[in-house]
C-alpha cells in the first residue's frame, strides 16, 4: 500500500496540535476519522508513530523524524503555492524584451518604469539590438516580446503594427519651433540630418521631402545620434517620436511632420506559444503608454 495525502495531512495536524481531537477540529472531520487515518498510515509504513495512554498520545522518535521530512515537503508546497499566487497576481515573474535602439533608448525605459512601479518585484530584461536580431531572438525564444522597425513577415512570429508618425526634431531656438506642424515646404534650404541610408523609412522621408532632401549634410543610422546632432546645432532631423524624450529638457522640441509618415514600428511576439500573464499585462497597457508618451513628446499624438 502507498501513503495517501490525507493520511499525511492527518499526521501533520496531530503533530502540530498535539492531539487527535484538536487535529480533527483543524481538518473539519471527526476524531475517529483522524484516528483511522493515523492507524492506516502506521500500517502502511509499518511504524509506530504514537504511544497511546488513554486519551493522551505521545509521538515516537520515528514520528518526530518523519514530521521533519513532512514539514520540508509542506514548506515546499507552500512555496510553490505562493509562487503561483504571485504569478497570478503579477507580483513575481520575469519578462525579457528586445527592441531596436530607438525604442530601447527612448520610449521603453519610461514605459517599463511605470510598469515596474505597479509591479515592483518583477524581473525585467531590456536589450537594444538591431531589428533583424529582434526577430531572430524572439522567434528563437530568447525574448518574450520585441519591437522592430519594418519587420518582414515570419511564420513563427505575430506582428502588430504600432501606429505612430514621424516628427521633426529641432532646437527650441529654431525658427520653426513655434509651428504646430511642419511640412516639406517649411524645410527648403534647411540642413536635414537623414537616417538609415537604404532603409524603408529613409525612402519615405526622402519621398516626402522632395527638393528639400538635397539639403542634408549629415547621415547616421541611429535616431538618438541624429537627435544629439540637432542638440549641437548641426541641423534638424525627421525621425520616429520614440527617441527624443531624453533630450526635451535640453532645449530640443518635436513637431509632427505633415503629411504623416508611418515610422513602421511593430510589436513582435512568438505565435508558437501563449504569452505569459505578465507579458499580456505589459502588452495590454502598451497603447495607453504610447499615447501618454507621444503626448509628452509632441503635445498631441501624431498618428498616421
Amino acid at each position: 500500500m502507498r501513503m495517501q495525502a490525507r493520511q499525511i495531512e492527518a499526521f501533520r495536524a496531530v503533530m502540530l496540535t498535539g492531539g487527535m481531537t484538536a487535529a480533527a477540529e483543524t481538518l473539519h472531520i471527526t476524531q475517529p476519522a483522524v484516528s483511522r487515518l493515523i492507524k492506516d498510515l502506521e500500517a502502511t509504513l509499518d511504524l509506530v508513530l504514537f504511544h497511546r495512554r488513554g486519551n493522551q498520545i505521545t509521538p515516537t522518535a520515528e514520528a518526530v523524524e518523519l514530521f521533519s521530512e513532512v514539514e520540508r515537503t509542506y514548506l515546499g508546497l507552500e512555496s510553490i503555492e505562493k509562487r503561483a499566487n504571485d504569478l497570478r497576481n503579477l507580483e513575481r515573474g520575469s519578462l525579457r524584451i528586445a527592441a531596436h535602439p530607438a525604442m530601447a533608448l527612448g520610449f521603453l525605459p519610461h514605459y517599463i518604469a511605470a510598469f515596474v512601479r505597479q509591479h515592483p518585484d518583477l524581473s525585467i530584461l531590456l536589450d537594444g539590438i538591431p531589428s533583424h536580431l529582434v526577430l531572430e531572438r524572439v522567434a528563437g525564444g530568447q525574448f518574450d516580446l520585441g519591437f522592430a522597425a519594418h519587420p518582414v513577415e515570419r511564420p513563427s512570429l505575430s506582428l502588430t503594427p504600432i501606429p505612430a508618425s514621424a516628427v521633426v526634431i529641432l532646437r527650441r531656438d529654431h525658427r520653426l519651433a513655434d509651428r504646430d506642424r511642419i511640412s516639406a515646404d517649411d524645410l527648403v534650404n534647411e540642413r536635414i540630418i537623414l537616417l538609415g541610408k537604404g532603409s524603408l523609412f529613409r525612402h519615405k522621408v526622402e519621398s516626402a521631402l522632395g527638393p528639400a532632401a538635397s539639403y542634408q549634410r549629415i547621415e547616421t543610422p541611429l535616431s538618438a545620434i541624429a537627435c544629439s546632432f540637432v542638440l549641437e546645432g548641426l541641423g534638424l532631423t525627421i525621425t520616429d517620436p520614440f527617441s527624443a524624450i531624453n533630450l526635451l529638457a535640453n532645449g530640443i522640441v518635436a513637431r509632427p511632420f505633415v503629411p504623416p509618415i508611418d515610422v513602421g514600428v511593430t510589436l513582435v511576439v512568438p505565435n508558437h506559444r501563449e504569452p505569459s500573464r505578465l507579458a499580456n499585462a505589459f502588452i495590454d497597457g502598451l497603447a495607453h503608454g504610447i499615447e501618454s508618451y507621444l503626448t509628452t513628446v509632441v503635445g498631441a499624438s501624431p498618428r498616421p
